[in-house]
């Protein structure tokens, strides 16, 4: 076929393309395939009589950033098995309504976010399917996508940023809260009724002020604060009876900055430690499909490698735009926790530009002493 760049090659460009084609391939496929779970458990099975939560264990450490690192210990004793997975979810977004230093009405919003979350279920760990919402970050717990019937233990483990909030500058001095505050909707209301509930919350120093209430007021809850630790407890919890807390906590400099997305934020960390974990894949499946995306690597570049008459600009800017999409690819597969199938696109693209110029050129495969044919018309001799 004939370039842009002059001359004709039988080598079908394409090829170069083709591990950014797979990848693309590969990523829908990847993200789309947790989708039918998750399309299952949109809404959660009610339920069953005599479904009850034995018992339900918070303990919270709380440093001196502000950050709250949970871990959660709680089982399930149900009665029949359920289609769906297990539902747990976290509120990540808060507005209330107040007063500016002017007077005039406002409305605030705080943001959390959810990092380094880990979940096992009885004692073992599971996969779990996200559900990315506004107001609340969910996951769905369950092997196979339902969850048996019988007791089962659940630990879920996470550390929460932008829970703790610093005093308003307008209330220093006042009656107002002078240290840092942590409003907590630290269980969310179930279904089932709760027989016990234990948080404990660990703070740099002694909480104060500190203070409990039960939806409804459907159960009495007890505060009590030993050192720098706070134990609420309450029992025999109707269903949909959620746990809120509160205290103020000294010592604790929390950051006010202003979250860009809330929910759980994948980091390279994430992305080394668990490939695949926001998407629900295994990491043995983003292993295979990084390998086959290597080996496709290889093999264009000794395609490349065997072909004398590719034209040095075409394999550079080829390489040079395969290197910008798998870019692109990695920040969008990155919140996924796959940004292992951009890598092997980034390098196939960064390797076409490198040995652009270690290509023969155009015309070195002529044999030496050959000249090319003289273009234009033949001479006439001159009449008579």
């Amino acid at each position: 076929m004939t370039t842009a760049y002059g001359g004709r090659t039988r080598f079908p460009v394409v090829l170069l393309l083709a591990p950014l084609l797979a990848g693309l391939v590969l990523a829908g496929l990847g993200l789309a395939h947790p989708a039918p779970a998750r399309a299952a458990v949109t809404k959660a099975a009610k339920a069953a009589e005599g479904d009850r939560i034995p018992a339900y264990d918070i303990s919270a450490r709380v440093g001196t950033d502000g950050s709250v690192a949970v871990r959660e210990r709680f089982t399930y004793d149900l009665a029949a098995a359920r289609p769906t997975p297990l539902n747990w979810a976290v509120p990540i977004r808060f507005t209330s309504a107040g007063e500016s230093a002017d007077g005039r009405d406002q409305a605030t919003g705080q943001v959390v976010s959810v990092h380094d979350l880990a979940v096992r279920m009885d004692g073992r760990p599971v996969r779990t399917y996200h559900d990315h919402q506004a107001w609340w970050y969910t996951i769905w717990i369950g092997p196979d996508g339902t969850t048996p019937a019988g007791r089962h233990s659940y630990e879920v483990s996470y550390v929460l940023r932008g829970l703790v909030t610093s005093p308003s500058d307008q209330l220093r001095g006042t009656n107002g809260p002078r240290s840092a505050g942590m409003w907590w909707n630290a269980v969310s209301a179930h279904d089932e009724p709760i027989d016990r509930v234990r948080l404990t919350v660990t703070a740099p120093e002694a909480p104060v002020r500190v203070s409990c209430t039960i939806t409804d007021d459907a159960a009495p809850c007890r505060a009590g604060v030993s050192g720098s630790t706070v134990t609420f407890t309450a029992a025999g919890l109707p269903g949909r009876s959620a746990v809120t807390t509160y205290a103020e906590l000294p010592g604790v400099h929390a950051d006010d900055s202003t979250a860009i997305l809330p929910g759980v934020k994948a980091t390279l960390r994430s992305n080394l430690a668990g490939p695949g974990a926001m998407a629900g894949l295994p990491a043995g499946a983003v292993w295979g499909v990084t390998a086959l995306l290597a080996a496709a690597v290889v093999v264009g570049l000794v395609l490349v490698a065997r072909r004398p008459r590719l034209p040095r600009m075409a394999v550079r800017d080829t390489g040079a735009l395969v290197t910008v999409a798998g870019l692109v690819l990695a920040y969008f597969l990155a919140r996924y926790d796959l940004v292992w199938w951009a890598l092997p696109v980034v390098c196939f693209g960064a390797a076409l530009v490198v040995i652009s110029p270690m290509l023969p050129s155009s015309g070195a495969h002529r044999p030496a002493g050959a000249a090319p044919a003289p273009c234009g018309p033949k001479p006439v001799a001159p009449t008579r």
